[in-house]
């Protein structure tokens, strides 16, 4: 039994440790700016599609790139090409309303990782079985530390680690 509980105690200090650490990974501003970063090395089919559903940094980087194009007179393609005249004829399109990927997706994929630690590096399973949900008495699984310990409902840290659990179990390619 102590050891179980010196285990909890060691995973939750691990994930308050990354919090402490780390706070800027659970922020909209530093979410905003790694995705900006990572749009700036997206391909044009790509970025013409988020310029598309309204994304404002896409439709930037898609003007900039354009008047590269342009002061060098190279050919855009296709896609930019039919983009340029639906926002010539139609405006540029209106973004949706409310939190995007791009305010949450950084602190999501830091909410995963953490899951990912908790259930690997000290034995806790990953979700709560079903029978056990609500019981404060239950054995204890990583997504309920992680939420306790992040202020957040356990069920929502479930459904971001089953949407997110591929990408942070890819396995690393090794270095060349």
């Amino acid at each position: 039994m102590l050891q179980k509980q010196n285990r909890e105690q060691l995973a939750r200090e691990a994930v308050r440790k990354v919090v402490k650490n780390a706070a800027g990974l659970f922020t909209k501003e530093l979410s905003q700016r790694f995705y900006r970063a990572r749009m700036e090395a997206e391909n044009i089919e790509t970025l013409v599609a988020l310029a598309r559903e309204g994304d404002k940094d896409a439709l930037e980087i898609l003007r900039k790139y354009a008047r590269g194009a342009a002061r060098s007179g190279m050919k855009v393609p296709t896609d930019l090409h039919e983009f340029v005249w639906e926002c010539f004829i139609d405006g540029p399109p209106k973004a949706k309303p409310g939190a995007g990927p791009k305010d949450t997706g950084l602190k999501y994929n830091t909410i995963a990782l953490l899951v990912k630690i908790v259930s690997q590096d000290y034995g806790f399973p990953e979700y709560d079985a079903p029978e056990h949900r609500g019981n404060s008495e239950a054995p204890m699984s990583a997504c309920r530390l992680v939420g306790e310990e992040l202020g957040l409902d356990p069920r929502r840290v479930e459904e971001i680690w089953a949407d997110r659990k591929a990408s942070v179990m890819r396995p690393r390619r090794p270095p060349n």
